[in-house]
């Protein structure tokens, strides 16, 4: 069993476990759904890397880790992220989540719909040492930027 003991101004945090999985879930409860967004800070490496974005680059490490949750909150601020099964393989866990809001900020350069919308993927993640240090995820966007009128917006210009 790893125990971790993270000391932070005026509380000290504790994680026990076997497996990155609880850390998995850590990191969705306290940074995408915005419970505690320092925890990026604890639990991300300062080298980490996401595979799947254009713009992988310049999010390295948790500060971007962080404020890709908070963008997507700024964009869904009811968003709540759901972990739906976990599989965990020494260092690597594989994620399906969802994740629903209402659309109520700019995305895909679309406006506030108001729409409530549904997003799921698949996850893989590597931890090293007890930290995230590298993310690939596969999601739905073709089927979020249908419900929030993405798509249709991309029609009317034509």
């Amino acid at each position: 069993m790893l125990l971790t003991i993270i000391i932070v101004p005026g509380a000290v945090r504790y994680y026990m476990t076997d497996s990155p999985k609880v850390a998995m879930e850590e990191l969705f409860a306290d940074v995408w759904n915005g419970e505690r967004p320092e925890t990026a800070s604890e639990l991300v490496h300062a080298n980490y890397t996401i595979h799947d974005r254009e713009s992988a680059d310049e999010l390295a490490g948790p500060s971007p880790y962080r404020a890709l949750a908070e963008g997507t909150r700024e964009a869904f601020s009811d968003a709540r992220f759901t972990i739906e099964d976990a599989l965990v393989a020494d260092e690597r866990v594989a994620l399906r989540w969802r994740m629903t809001g209402t659309h109520e900020g700019e995305l895909f350069g679309v406006e506030s719909a108001g729409r409530t919308v549904e997003l799921a993927a698949i996850e893989i993640d590597r931890f090293a040492d007890g930290e995230l240090v590298e993310t690939w995820t596969q999601s739905d966007q073709l089927g979020l930027m249908e419900e929030i009128g993405a798509l249709s917006s991309l029609h009317e210009t034509e």
